[in-house]
């Protein structure tokens, strides 16, 4: 059998949808997934881009639901469809996360619509808790880009079996203009893209998976007292790796305003996954945090986490008013650097 076949095997991909989608028809299904979380911290100053967890338990902080529709219009042309209500959307107004047209032809896949940005392991699935261990994909990669998860435009990837046990994929993406905008706190911000172009490659196996990504980004930020464009050049590098029971992964991201890093490692024991994250973030925040969770899989399609999650800040980037994994800078208002953070999340597909 084709190793293409097993590409998403080290973790659990966005193909379960194919296991509990509502077959309407012979070529049309529709599946959906989501996310709850009572979580909160010691700290009164919100934590994380769009979730923006402080001191009061919160309700709805990381609530999630989505919608896909899959449509197999002939064997080589297909149409997806997904909705999200994301945590910062409110129910009346979730956004439309995925819409485009595939083509499959020989070893050829093109697309065009609105497309997942390639640029990390979870990118294609980053809203589906159920598909990853954790509580939330690690923030200090995950944020990095002010939580932009989307483009509208063109693609064309290219996939092949190098070997009876491994199989390389690239990809080519083009991004046309675009206004993304993100609130922190009582202020939004707004970026104002010409273009995203980049590429993604992956290399994986039966146990394993690389992962390369690169975006050029050209955009103006808002407000500004003097608009001007500015250019970004996104490096990206992660990995995962299955061992009987363990599962690890790690990712890297880069440009030349932040670094960002994180490790991960979880046992899996029957319907039990405890799992350890420590992540760190360098210059434009200046932080780390040492995660502990654990999972369990009440059903293949619902699961529960339990997670405290630590995030601390040296004194001297505290004194110079950053950030770090915070809205804004706690000093302002004389919180402490650091922060305990306890989650209670349930996810679910159907």
């Amino acid at each position: 059998m084709k190793i293409s076949t097993f590409i998403f095997l080290p973790v659990i991909s966005i193909s379960f949808s194919l296991n509990a989608a509502i077959k309407v028809s012979d070529n049309f299904s529709i599946s959906g997934f989501g996310s709850t979380s009572i979580a909160k911290s010691d700290n009164s100053t919100p934590l994380f881009v769009h979730r923006e967890i402080n001191d009061s338990t919160c309700y709805d902080c990381d609530t999630i639901v989505g919608l896909q529709a899959d449509l197999n219009i002939t064997d080589e042309l297909k149409a997806s469809l997904q909705v999200v209500k994301r945590p910062q959307d409110e129910w009346s107004d979730p956004e439309i996360e995925w819409a485009y047209l595939a083509y499959q032809y020989d070893d050829f896949s093109f697309k065009g619509g609105r497309l997942r940005i390639p640029l990390f392991l979870v990118s294609e699935y980053y809203y589906v808790g159920q598909a990853y261990t954790w509580a939330r994909p690690p923030q200090e990669v995950y944020d990095s880009l002010m939580g932009f998860t989307f483009y509208d435009g063109l693609s064309v990837a290219w996939q092949k079996d190098i070997s009876d046990e491994a199989a390389v994929t690239a990809s080519l993406y083009y991004a046309f203009d675009h206004e993304y905008k993100t609130e922190l706190g009582k202020d939004e911000l707004t970026f104002d893209t010409d273009r995203i172009a980049g590429i993604s490659a992956d290399l994986s196996g039966f146990n394993y998976r690389v992962h390369l990504g690169y975006a050029h980004v050209k955009f103006t930020q808002l407000p500004a007292a003097t608009p001007a464009a500015e250019i970004l050049n996104v490096y990206t590098l992660g990995g995962e790796y299955s061992f009987d029971k363990w599962q690890f992964m790690a990712e890297i991201q880069t440009d030349k305003i932040q670094s960002n890093w994180y490790v991960s490692g979880a046992y899996n024991y029957e319907m039990f996954t405890p799992y350890l994250v420590y992540g760190e973030s360098h210059h434009r925040r200046q932080t780390n945090s040492l995660t502990a969770g654990l999972r369990y899989d009440i059903t293949y399609s619902i699961s529960l986490n339990a997670e405290w999650q630590g995030i601390y800040m040296d004194s001297s980037s505290y004194d110079k008013f950053s950030t770090g994994a915070f809205i804004t800078p706690p000093k302002l208002t004389g919180e402490d650097k650091d922060a305990q953070l306890y989650t209670l999340m349930l996810n679910f597909v159907f």
